[in-house]
């Protein structure tokens, strides 16, 4: 209880700190959301995150009435925007920097680029969506896909890597 005070007393909280908090503690969904905007992660009083959630910067916009289920990785190098009505599968990774693929360069600079995620879109469990993905309105990515390119809305898309399978 003191440590949320004193988190609560913080203009800023570590992004290690607050991923402690919000896995370990037995707080409500506000209280934790709160130490989380802390980090620089915004929520809305719809936002529902189930612990364990794991993310590095606090680069995250959660958008209205989003539901992040439990075992995400968020790595956030660059912004993830989620917008409302969006829920997400267990043990989604969604991934803002990668490494290029040519062993001189691999070990440089980063592949940096942000992933935004439109409204009620539904990531099935498993599913890994990479740096600089746009999925539309609607859409559908099913468990255990992985998103290598933009995906329109009102599809569905599946598999490695994921491809168009129906309109919706």
């Amino acid at each position: 209880m003191i440590r949320y005070y004193y988190y609560l007393l913080k203009k800023r909280v570590s992004p290690a700190k607050a991923r402690l908090f919000f896995n370990t503690s037995n707080f409500s969904r506000r209280k934790k959301n709160k130490i989380l905007s802390k980090t620089g992660i915004t929520t809305s009083s719809h936002t529902a995150i189930v612990a364990p959630f794991y993310f590095e910067f606090g680069n995250i916009h959660f958008i209205g009435d989003v539901l992040i289920n439990t075992g995400c990785n968020f790595l956030d190098n660059e912004i993830i925007t989620i917008r409302t009505g969006t829920m997400i599968g267990p043990n989604v990774t969604l991934t803002t920097v990668s490494h290029h693929t040519d062993p001189i360069l691999r070990h440089g600079a980063n592949i940096i680029a942000p992933i935004e995620i439109g409204e009620n879109v539904w990531i099935g469990a498993g599913a890994v969506v990479l740096p600089g993905i746009t999925i539309g309105d609607n859409s559908v990515i099913a468990a255990n896909s992985v998103v290598t390119a933009d995906v329109p809305a009102n599809c569905l898309y599946a598999g490695t890597p994921a491809k168009f399978k129906k309109a919706l």
